[in-house]
């Protein structure tokens, strides 16, 4: 039994072909909505594929529900029927319900994204939500629960609420199981010669183990650009296609849409439990809100892409492939032996076998340990071998062929995701691109990950960073939550503590005082000194290698842990984290640590109010309105973690939208085109360099929400590529 059979739903396929009678019924069911006045409408869309730029809707599903009203309908997916019922909803005044939320999807993003690619783009007048968005709010946080519908509704609506889908993709198994067989029957028969069978003695043909490998060869080596001319190949390209849910729906149109019509009422069963809760922990649906108006700017950035220099990742992977084969007959000349650097097994026997060096393990910190302690250069030069080779493996894989794989029409195109983790961070792949290059061994640069995208004519590629985020978050947590503001790391960021030249005390309550502190000479409190701003990452670095001189360069090496160490400690990391993380031993990792709390020690009462708040109210609120309810008292601690990381992200995206918001209503041509963690790069059109300006502007005017910490956005530019970025300097 199909769940809107079980839960009694109203449901309705349509015939698009007939455009008057589709109205009518879409008018009726409007008509029912308006009457009952439902808090929201659900939809979805079955799409032939997942790509936000070539996939594309085949159909459409749309319900509510209001106490014992429910419908639901489906259609075949027609842009004008689309676009007439877009309009209708846009003026039906639903709106006018004071609890009315919206239009809402799972993945709301990715649905209007193919509202786009079908040619029926959803008016600005309807205002959006995500289902994904009231699961985060309304989750313990300390769960780390599972967002899929799939999951949501075996959770709250049924056991088996996905079981249709189960179903649907048996048959796409079984449907690329028979394509399979045809390709091979194809093959042979467009290349009789090439010894893909032979003949058996009762006259029928057999596939050989040739052609097994070609397509083995296939599915592992095809990377678009590469290898094209491979004439094999490409026929496969021609002939072969995955199946996908729109394969299924031509054979069994009546299971996808009972599937279709399922999945809504999966989405307004979960939203009826869950939405007395939200109206309880997001205040005025804050949150929600703010992240339905991300939908729009971020699928509008996601529609930008970056331009890609396809010549110059195919020149970067001949010269790596080149250096990878270099790696491999030294392998091969050192040890006598032909193996991958993936086989671990392998490398342990050799160690022992050939050098009497027994090791558990093959993974990098082994080897590294091996490398560092052997005396023998042998061995030190194969473990160095290995593990270069390792590193050239997956840039390869990751960083060449993965994003090959992934142009679209001389641009890649990523997703965003806005709600992959607990805390409101944004994730997506190109936040995970390398700042750096990869050099051989004689420091010729191989590839930069950055350098592959480059400006579009006509334009320069902005960044706009906001410098020490979450560090500037921090304290003015400590301002919030501490006996005293934190001394060292309020210091860093304004003159606390301080009088100018005109004798006037510093008072971070005054907004005046915040904006124009640039303008004055500052003097400690106490000592008289001119306040210079602290180098947190040097305090931290004295406290714990107190016996290092300041300015030579182990103490500038040593600072690079105190770094990484200050923001692994805003991050809530602990000794463990430390060592992990910085490769260094426990002692250092303590001293680290301990230096971190000498350094600021108002920190400590900050985490401390984290958990005592925790524990008497079971959660906390960031800076934008964002709780974590935490039910696990033994995971309190990744709350201060959350707090910080949350508003940081909260922050990022308020800006995305003020940003999306100047760019759109101004009909201007610059666009947004990636948030990469604290930073937004935006794509300038060269006569609007005002732009930039603008969104350094934007990014700096928090003050309705971080009161008494100035925040500062660094721009840099490029002409030609990410990589190149140099610092821009904006004439006032």
């Amino acid at each position: 039994m199909f769940l809107y059979q079980k839960y009694k739903y109203d449901y309705k396929h349509l015939d698009v072909n007939n455009f008057d009678e589709t109205m009518k019924e879409l008018i009726d069911f409007l008509d029912a909505a308006e009457k009952v006045k439902p808090d929201y409408l659900y939809y979805d869309t079955e799409t032939d594929g997942l790509h936000i730029i070539t996939s594309k809707p085949f159909l459409v599903s749309m319900g509510f529900k209001k106490d014992n009203v429910k419908k639901v309908v489906t259609f075949d997916y027609n842009s004008k029927v689309m676009n007439a019922f877009w309009n209708m909803i846009d003026h039906y005044g639903f709106d006018e319900n004071d609890n009315f939320i919206g239009v809402g999807a799972h993945n709301a993003k990715f649905d209007y994204h193919m509202m786009e690619n079908g040619g029926s783009a959803i008016p600005e007048g309807i205002d959006l939500f995500d289902s994904i968005t009231v699961a985060r709010l309304t989750e313990y946080v300390d769960e780390h629960a599972k967002m899929s519908l799939e999951v949501l509704g075996g959770k709250y609506v049924s056991e088996d609420a996905k079981f249709a889908g189960k179903i649907i993709k048996d048959m796409i198994k079984k449907l690329n199981l028979e394509r399979r067989k045809k390709l091979r029957e194809d093959i042979m028969d467009a290349f009789p010669e090439d010894g893909f069978f032979t003949i058996t003695k009762s006259g029928k043909r057999k596939a050989t183990s040739r052609l097994s490998k070609l397509i083995e060869e296939y599915d592992k080596t095809r990377t678009q650009f590469l290898n094209d001319d491979n004439i094999y190949f490409k026929f496969i390209d021609e002939h072969y296609r995955p199946a996908n849910y729109k394969d299924v729906y031509e054979l069994e149109p009546e299971l996808v849409r009972s599937y279709a019509a399922d999945d809504i009422v999966i989405g307004l069963e979960y939203l009826d439990k869950a939405m007395p809760t939200l109206l309880k922990v997001d205040k005025d649906l804050t949150v929600t809100k703010r992240e339905g108006k991300l939908i729009r700017a971020v699928a509008w950035m996601e529609d930008t892409g970056l331009k890609v220099d396809v010549d110059y990742v195919l020149n970067c992977r001949k010269n790596m492939v080149a250096y990878r084969d270099l790696l491999y007959f030294e392998l091969q000349m050192y040890t006598g032996m032909e193996f991958t650097v993936g086989q671990h097994e392998m490398i342990k026997r050799l160690l022992l076998v050939k050098y009497n060096i027994k090791t558990n393990k093959a993974d990098e910190k082994a080897l590294k340990y091996i490398r560092e302690h052997s005396d023998n250069e042998e061995v030190k030069d194969i473990c160095s071998n290995i593990l270069e080779l390792r590193t050239l493996d997956k840039w390869i894989s990751t960083y060449v062929d993965g994003k090959l794989n992934a142009v679209v029409n001389g641009r890649i195109y990523t997703d965003i995701n806005n709600s992959g983790a607990v805390s409101g961070r944004v994730s997506c792949d190109m936040q995970q691109q390398p700042k750096e290059a990869l050099f051989d061994r004689d420091g010729n640069e191989l590839f930069h990950p950055r350098r592959m995208f480059i400006c579009d004519d006509g334009f320069c590629l902005a960044f706009c960073d906001e410098s020490q985020m979450e560090l500037r978050v921090q304290a003015y947590y400590t301002i919030l939550h501490a006996s005293e503001p934190d001394l060292l790391m309020c210091r860093a960021y304004m003159p606390y503590n301080c009088y100018n030249e005109v004798s006037t005390k510093f008072d971070y309550n005054k907004p005046e005082h915040i904006k124009n502190y640039a303008k004055h000479t500052w003097y400690e409190i106490g000592t008289g000194k001119e306040w210079i701003p602290t180098d947190l990452h040097s305090a931290t670095t004295k406290n714990a290698f107190p016996e290092l001189e300041e300015g030579t360069d182990e103490f500038k090496h040593h600072r690079k842990l105190g770094k990484r160490a200050n923001f692994l400690k805003v991050y809530q990391g602990g000794v463990d984290a430390l060592m992990n993380a910085l490769d260094v031993s426990r002692e250092v990792a303590e001293a680290l640590d301990n230096a971190f709390y000498k350094s600021f020690p108002r920190i400590r009462e900050y985490q401390d109010w984290v958990v005592q708040h925790l524990s008497q109210y079971g959660y906390v609120e960031n800076l934008y309105g964002r709780r974590y309810y935490m039910d696990d008292s033994r995971f309190y601690y990744r709350a201060c973690n959350y707090l910080i990381q949350g508003t940081c992200a909260d922050m990022v995206k308020t800006f995305e939208i003020k940003v999306w918001e100047y760019l759109t209503k101004n009909k201007l041509k610059s666009r947004l085109v990636l948030p990469i963690h604290d930073e937004l790069m935006v794509s300038v059109a060269k006569d609007e360099m005002f732009v930039i300006k603008e969104v350094k502007r934007i990014m700096e005017d928090v003050t309705d929400v971080i009161k008494s910490i100035p925040m500062i956005s660094e721009p840099e530019m490029s002409e030609t590529n990410w990589a190149e970025k140099k610092e821009y300097v904006i004439n006032d």
